[in-house]
């Protein structure tokens, strides 16, 4: 059981600003496939032009969070949903990549209408180094 139920990650939908060091980007979440998908659409415009997107599914029968995520880069990871810290994340099972290191984002401090983000990595899966760090703050008119 991951103890993340179906809307553990509603607080995701909206559009959102995103401001980094050095950066600013745009974030929209939706619901869409009669309700079981959110469909994210990350499109940066500072310090670079760069855009991903991802499809999160809840599998109700294996209480488990899923999502898939590629970029302009030709990235492509999957991902599962978890708490860390008591926080709702997603995070590789496995390693990927050349550095072969454990991939994990999690959300924290969430309100209404902001939350923090980190993209996280790992030798291990045990010690963790934070590699981006990312405020949202929901777009005014969006709710």
């Amino acid at each position: 059981m991951s103890d993340l139920g179906a809307d553990a990650f509603d607080f995701w939908l909206g559009e959102w600003d995103c401001v980094f060091d050095g950066g600013h980007a745009v974030n929209t979440i939706t619901r869409g496939f009669d309700g079981k998908v959110l469909t994210e659409r990350f499109e940066m415009d500072t310090p670079r032009r760069w855009s991903g997107t991802s499809h999160s599914v809840y599998q109700a029968e294996l209480d488990l969070w899923r999502q898939t995520w590629v970029d302009c880069d030709g990235s492509y990871w999957h991902f599962v949903g978890s708490l860390v810290d008591g926080q709702p994340s997603f995070g590789t099972p496995e390693r990927v990549d050349r550095d072969e290191t454990f991939k994990r984002m999690v959300f924290t401090d969430i309100a209404p209408d902001s939350f923090h983000w980190r993209w996280e990595s790992s030798p291990d899966g045990e010690t963790w180094t934070v590699n981006w760090e990312i405020d949202y703050a929901r777009r005014p008119g969006t709710a």
